[in-house]
This record gives structure tokens, sequence and C-alpha cells, in this order.
């Protein structure tokens, strides 16, 4: 999470520019018009008007204490989110967090 702080705190730029490219279908010139995905990202990470809304960790919310009913009404609340982020994790023998498998 460091690193993906430090390269938004270094490399924000603003918002970002819309860009257009022309694709040919069939017989048609088409205009695609796109922004660049990660200058989003870190346009999105780098206000702080946002810092209220962004999801960062899975979290699991449940009815009543017993855990028998799990609410799921966001995507970081969902199965997937958890299975990605949490279950991948590896913590060493002492507990401490580690690695994502796949990532160095």
């Amino acid at each position: 999470m460091k690193d993906l702080n430090d390269l938004i705190d270094t490399n924000l730029g603003g918002q970002p520019s819309f860009q257009c490219k022309e694709f040919k279908m069939g017989n048609k010139l088409l205009d695609f018009h796109f922004q660049d995905t990660l200058q989003c990202i870190q346009t999105l990470y780098g206000d702080v008007a946002f810092v209220q809304d962004l999801a960062l960790v899975p979290e699991q919310h449940y009815t009543s204490n017993n855990r028998m009913c799990h609410i799921v009404n966001e995507m970081h609340t969902g199965d997937w989110w958890w299975s990605m982020q949490v279950h991948n994790v590896n913590y060493n023998e002492h507990g401490n967090l580690g690695i994502f498998p796949g990532v160095t």
C-alpha cells in the first residue's frame, strides 16, 4: 500500500483529460472517447473530497452477533472481494501480514 501511496503522491497531475481514437467498424469510422484509467484512479485517491467514500479493505456485515445472515450491499462487502483480498493474504509464523502471491 505504501508503494501505491508514494506513486499517487509523486505522480498526481490533476484531472485526466479525455482522449479520442478513431476506429473503423465495417464501413463506418467511429470516435472512441476515453480517459486513462491509472490517471483516474490517481485523481480519486489524491482528492481529499473522496476520502470518506473510498473502500480500501473488504468488510463483512451481518444482521446479528451470531453471524447467520450475511448482508451484501456494496462491492467491498461481497464474497468475491473478501476472497480476493483476505483469503489470499499470507501471514508469517508470528502472525504478521506478508505479501500477496504473485506481487513483488
